[in-house]
């Protein structure tokens, strides 16, 4: 068998000591050893296509199957580029409308409904905060503290109470009809985002992946676009 390592079939290679910090290997077929010259991991380019796929709606399994990958390691790509996307507007000297409202999703089992907050800037259509947790008076005061730097002059909700005893009367207004933007927002990013889908037998195993996945279609679907991932295959 030739001397390089291209001839190798892979799953005839053993490990086979070290030489200047760089693991050896060894052919069982021929017993040849060499080491390998190629960089681990998959480019760049292959894990921005993996985002993008997510952000279209595909699932990790199948992106995993199509890139030649295990699961695992697309879960890794897609937590690394939302952690490093994860960014809320800062607030600006404008006055806004604020309708809020919540959403449900699946965390664990199909037992385990959990709500996820949000709140979005009626002109601009920016999602300026959101928060996880229960559909309780404590999961929204969180959101509504964070939103406190704001100039908001409304805030648009539903008519559930627990809103009420958390916002200033005199800047509320509880009404469904005031809140078609939001709820808008809430079918896109179930149209967008597959975990998030209604009539899904996706169930997500961590409270950190449904944030960080909020983050990435805030950032790459509400908020922005995905014309700065494009940038980056060129």
């Amino acid at each position: 068998m030739s001397g390089n390592g291209f001839h190798h079939v892979i799953r005839w290679n053993v490990k086979n000591g070290s030489a200047a910090g760089k693991p050896k290997k060894r052919c069982k077929q021929c017993g040849y050893p060499f080491t390998r010259t190629t960089p681990r991991g998959k480019p760049r380019a292959t894990k921005i296509n993996a985002v993008l796929w997510y952000l279209s709606g595909m699932s990790m399994h199948r992106m995993a199957f199509l890139l030649r990958v295990s699961p695992q390691a697309v879960l890794t790509w897609l937590r690394d580029w939302a952690t490093a996307s994860y960014e809320k507007p800062a607030p600006t000297r404008r006055t806004i409308v604020l309708p809020l409202d919540e959403m449900w999703h699946y965390l664990k089992n199909k037992r385990g409904k959990r709500w996820m907050w949000k709140a979005l800037d009626r002109e601009t259509g920016q999602l300026l905060d959101w928060e996880r947790g229960r559909r309780d008076k404590r999961t929204l005061k969180k959101m509504v503290e964070r939103l406190a730097p704001w100039d908001v002059t409304m805030s648009c909700t539903d008519t559930w109470a627990t809103s009420a005893s958390v916002m200033p009367q005199d800047k509320l207004v509880q009404s469904k009809a005031m809140t078609h933007d939001i709820e808008r927002n809430h079918c896109r990013q179930r149209h967008w985002c597959r975990r998030f889908k209604r009539k899904s037998i996706i169930v997500s195993k961590s409270k950190e992946m449904v944030d960080l996945t909020i983050a990435l279609f805030a950032t790459f679907w509400v908020n922005g676009n995905q014309a700065e991932l494009f940038s980056l295959l060129d």
